[in-house]
């Protein structure tokens, strides 16, 4: 009895023993408790989040900074100061060629190809070629139509045929005193005359005229021309030939 009595106590003592032992050695181990630090917070920058990239959007482009503006407005201002230089250049154009003349306007084609009419450096003689006068019986009618001096002048040369395709030939008589003056006109190949022109000039002045009347060939010949036909062909004659455009008269 006393040995068991006495043996309990013992380990009881023992055990309390350690149990202190061990929580003063666990308190005397554990690190103290430090309590944190409270450090004053910096103030930060704000910054701007850039949002994640979109597929199939594209971003607008940035504004244009201020001293691009102001280089485009001082770029601008240099610019209106400088000086402005003009360069004067005096050009001659040629004149417009003239068109070309037909050589026969009774029988004319499109598709035939003239040349224009040069001026002919002497006139034409009745002697040049040989000719056939007028059948009997010619036409005449009157024609009443202004001649500038340069119109005058062509028709006193007349047109002397210098190839195969130039089929009519022209020469004048005259003028008299008074300033009467004929233009005849003949078939180049043939000599057959077709017909003929009256003239008045002014001689003592600057050398324009009038025409005033016209004789043609109204037989079978000339396949019974009547007054329109023949005033036709004399009108478009003397423009494709001579160069001679005829106003339109009575």
């Amino acid at each position: 009895m006393s040995t068991t009595e006495t043996s309990q106590p013992l380990s009881r003592k023992k055990s309390i023993f350690r149990r202190f032992s061990r929580r003063e050695s666990s308190d005397r181990h554990a690190p103290a408790f430090t309590s944190p630090t409270t450090q004053p917070n910096t103030p930060r920058k704000l910054q701007r989040r850039i949002p994640a990239a979109q597929t199939g959007l594209l971003s607008p482009p940035d504004s244009p900074k201020p001293y691009i503006i102001t280089s485009v407005e001082a770029t601008k201002q240099q610019t209106h100061q400088l000086k402005m230089i003009t360069h004067v250049q005096q050009v001659q154009l040629s004149q417009r060629p003239s068109t070309p003349k037909r050589t026969d306007s009774h029988h004319s084609s499109a598709n035939n190809s003239h040349k224009a009419p040069t001026q002919p450096l002497q006139r034409a003689l009745p002697t040049a070629l040989p000719t056939t006068s007028f059948p009997d019986n010619p036409l005449i009618r009157p024609w009443n139509v202004f001649l500038p001096p340069s119109q005058v002048f062509s028709l006193y040369l007349g047109y002397l045929p210098q190839e195969m395709s130039d089929k009519w030939f022209i020469y004048s008589e005259g003028p008299d005193s008074a300033g009467k003056l004929k233009v005849h006109f003949h078939r180049s190949w043939t000599g057959m005359k077709i017909a003929e022109l009256f003239v008045v000039m002014d001689v003592k002045g600057e050398g324009a005229g009038k025409l005033v009347g016209i004789k043609w060939n109204g037989g079978v010949e000339a396949n019974r021309m009547s007054e329109e036909e023949a005033k036709y062909m004399m009108r478009t004659t003397c423009e494709w030939v001579l160069g001679v455009e005829l106003e339109e008269g009575r």
